[in-house]
């Protein structure tokens, strides 16, 4: 059972809010909302439920903090089965997001499939799938589609004022 249109449009403004609090330069916005909704299901999966990872993130053995293992579906030569593992706990959303994005950063893969060099969500949607972040096919497709669905675009612009505001407090 999926979330209703209400929890859906209830967990994206929490997004939003989450992501407004610590923006990222390099990372746009409405990609990191998009993928909280469509990894935690809308924030009702059990790992976000119980351990609030919203993005899937596992535990490699150089995690230092909470694990827990959990079901979770993966495509291997195509077909889609389901695998335990062992994922990272976190003690709120806005902990998984900052968590996300340092992942992202400290990961070469990401850098170098041109996540922080990618000028459209879009793009940036596609180059998290081609690193390798998810194994299902059509990721990127699923990320663009809640980008467009609630206009998460207009974060985006958002946040580039709070960067661009940061910056100039720095000069």
């Amino acid at each position: 059972m999926g979330a209703t249109a209400k929890q859906a449009q209830q967990f994206i403004d929490r997004a939003k809010s989450a992501v407004l609090n610590d923006p990222m330069p390099g990372l746009f916005a409405s990609v990191a909302i998009a993928q909280a909704a469509l990894e935690s299901g809308y924030g009702l999966s059990g790992l976000s439920l119980k351990y609030q990872n919203y993005f899937g993130i596992k535990a490699s053995s150089g995690w230092k903090g909470q694990t827990s293992v959990m079901k979770t579906d993966e495509y291997e030569n195509g077909k889609k089965v389901t695998i335990k593992s062992g994922f990272r706990v976190y003690p709120s959303l806005q902990d998984s997001i900052a968590d996300r994005n340092n992942f992202l950063k400290v990961n070469t893969r990401y850098t170098k499939g041109g996540v922080f060099a990618a000028k459209t969500p879009e793009d940036q949607a596609k180059a998290l799938q081609s690193s390798g972040y998810a194994t299902d096919p059509n990721y990127a497709a699923k990320i663009i589609a809640i980008i467009n669905q609630y206009n998460l675009k207009e974060t985006d612009q958002k946040v580039a004022v709070i960067i661009a505001e940061k910056a100039k407090k720095k000069v």
